[in-house]
């Protein structure tokens, strides 16, 4: 059987795994028809039995899970009866589990204390919510003042440090920041909480962040920063013996695409150390997909004091490195796939990851560090997996200037003597990359009789700094003939593909370069452009991002304004709209802060304009995550729209 759209619905993906490497805990993830919902819930394996137990409170919106470091006792966030979320505790070895707090605004995240007697936890202070038959006039006073997903943001939040001891009902606040902070790492001795600091939110202009250091003898706290004044750093985890911090982040050098490095921090002597700077290697880099979710983000973790565990993204395949201050990183776990989620064991000698590749959604897999083993542990899609045809691209390269670019390509999965369409699917970003992963969609659409090809043009994150960089004052350039070159090789690899039924289609700078595509050419059938930018003099101002997106990817500055318009015109695709032959249909959500819903009205406007054949889809209650965690029944809807729209310019 073909893939189809409502196929969402039969897969499940793992995350958060965690454990002694004989009893496993993990959170398996799905999307339930019936209640056109995303659901989560934990699972207990032991792994000698491969028996697996359920564990939780609801069994539908528990995740986040989080061992204590004596392996006895299960914390993760879920829901209470209000739907906030909540932390809650529950034994490993069974039994009910224990809702512990209960705060009235809801919990972050969260974090063990060292001696597992109690938690740290963040949450927000929001104000009054006002009566909603008299709506409230909104007042903002910042340049970034709404957000993607949460609307205009509310001013006056406050977010606190709590801890809260297992025996007690209410939290005891450490730490309060009106600017939001992130919970990092509990140091081994208990003494010290290292913060996700934020940029100051009374400089518009500043992009850095930091790291705090929470003293909580003192309650004082002690930054650790780079130079730059752009610069951002992110905690991830302390040595075993407390003198070290693993941090990830960049020197701030480069708007926007300065590859995030791994740090090395002395704390004895607060000097900070690039672990990556003979590496042109992106850690914590993201490969796109529309199937994960519910990863932890982990991305770095000590085996013992002089050697670590970390993230890498690399030509398309998201892999784990070691390394150590004597030792440079190098590949652990590696291959064709993506490690998406990952833990080290607390004896050091093991790692439990969940992984995916092409034709794989997910899998729990277990790496014994001393003798190098193996060993698949729980694979929920196999009857899935065994009953559908699940394409395998080729991966492909070719040079284009001074950049070899990579492609995969999804042949149709059903095989013909004759010739056959194919799809030019342009990935977002544009600082992210296609690579060895499971994607839905495209295995729907090679279901459908088409060829995919998904190519990561310059500008794309995996293949080093002077290639993410490559696009920046560039949009529509170089970027454009690789996709248009790729396509070519593509031509050349199947030659079965029917050059004259070739299509194209992307969302966020994917549809960006649709809207460019169309505007620079015919050579496509017909086009689906969603979720795009069309316009960025009037992106600049009605993005949650414009103000400053805008200059960081066109002008190549922290900062900028709408001073030079003509450069900004220039690279409007809608200044081009009078050169549009190609049927393209406009797709966009209602609520989307990231592109605004303007961007779609004004290039479809342009089109109906200027007599091409054309066609509107408004999403309601949908924001930019539309095609990864809109609402399921609109996900489907957009994936038919799609197939539709091509199948009528057949």
């Amino acid at each position: 059987m073909n893939v189809q759209a409502d196929d969402i619905f039969k897969i499940k993906t793992l995350s958060q795994p965690q454990g002694d490497g004989r009893t496993i805990f993990y959170q398996e993830n799905w999307i339930d028809e019936a209640d056109n919902a995303y659901y989560s819930r934990l699972r207990k394996l032991d792994r000698a039995t491969r028996r697996q137990l359920p564990f939780g409170h609801d069994q539908q919106h528990d995740h986040a899970p989080k061992l204590d470091h004596a392996q006895t006792t299960l914390a993760f966030l879920s829901q209470d009866k209000d739907g906030q979320a909540q932390v809650f505790v529950q034994a490993t070895d069974g039994g009910s589990a224990r809702q512990l707090t209960h705060e009235k605004d809801g919990v972050g995240d969260f974090l063990w204390a060292a001696d597992d007697a109690s938690i740290f936890y963040q949450t927000q202070t929001t104000p009054a919510k006002p009566d909603p038959k008299r709506p409230a006039v909104k007042t903002v006073t910042k340049a970034q003042y709404k957000f993607n997903g949460a609307g205009v943001l509310p001013e006056g939040l406050t977010s606190s440090l709590k801890q809260q001891t297992l025996a007690n009902k209410t939290g005891q606040t450490l730490y309060t920041n009106p600017d939001g902070f992130g919970l990092a790492a509990v140091s081994p001795a208990g003494d010290t909480i290292a913060l996700a600091l934020g940029r100051d939110e009374k400089d518009d202009k500043n992009f850095g962040s930091q790291v705090g250091l929470f003293d909580l003898a003192t309650g004082k706290v002690t930054l650790l920063a780079l130079e730059a004044r752009q610069s951002a750093l992110e905690a991830l985890t302390f040595s075993p013996d407390g003198t070290q911090l693993l941090l990830f982040g960049n020197e701030g050098r480069l708007p926007n695409v300065q590859q995030n490095h791994l740090w090395h921090a002395d704390l004895s002597t607060g000097e900070l150390t690039d672990t990556t700077v003979d590496l042109d290697l992106d850690i914590t880099g993201m490969i796109t997909g529309d199937s994960q979710r519910g990863l932890s983000g982990r991305g770095a973790a000590f085996a013992t004091s002089d050697y670590y565990v970390t993230t890498g993204f690399d030509h398309g395949r998201a892999s784990l490195y070691v390394g150590g201050p004597d030792e440079p990183l190098h590949v652990l776990l590696g291959g064709d796939r993506h490690i998406t989620d990952w833990a080290l064991t607390p004896d050091g000698h093991g790692i439990i990851f969940t992984c995916s590749d092409p034709v794989v959604p997910s899998q729990l897999r277990y790496f014994d560090l001393i003798t190098e083993d193996e060993i698949l542990l729980v694979d929920p899609n196999t009857r899935y997996e065994n009953s559908h045809t699940l394409v395998a691209p080729e991966e492909f390269n070719f040079d284009r200037g001074e950049f070899n670019i990579e492609g995969w390509y999804y042949a149709p999965a059903t095989a013909s003597a004759k010739k056959h369409p194919a799809i030019l699917y342009v990935h977002g970003g544009p600082q992210v990359g296609y690579g060895d992963t499971f994607f839905h969609e495209m295995q729907f659409l090679a279901g459908k009789g088409y060829g995919v090809i998904c190519l990561n043009p310059r500008g794309g994150a995996g293949y080093g700094q002077a290639f993410t960089a490559a696009v920046i004052q560039h949009y529509g350039e170089d970027d454009y003939q690789d996709l248009m070159t790729g396509v070519d090789e593509a031509l050349r690899l199947d030659p079965q593909i029917d050059a004259t039924h070739v299509y194209v289609t992307g969302g966020s700078y994917g549809g960006f370069m649709t809207n460019w595509i169309v505007t620079h050419t015919d050579r496509f059938k017909a086009a689906a452009t969603q979720r795009s930018i069309s316009d960025w003099i009037s992106f600049y101002g009605t993005s949650d991002i414009g103000y400053y997106f805008t200059p960081w990817e066109l002008q190549g500055t922290w900062s900028g304004d709408t001073e030079d318009v003509q450069t900004l015109w220039n690279f409007s695709p809608l200044k081009y709209i009078a050169n549009v032959k190609t049927p393209t249909l406009v797709l966009h959500g209602e609520e989307d802060q990231r592109c605004p819903i303007g961007q779609g009205e004004e290039f479809y406007t342009g089109l109906k304009m200027h007599g091409v054949d054309t066609k509107f889809m408004r999403f309601p209650g949908s924001n930019h995550e539309l095609s990864r965690s809109g609402m399921p029944h609109l996900r489907i809807a957009r994936l038919n729209a799609i197939a539709d729209w091509f199948e009528a310019h057949r």
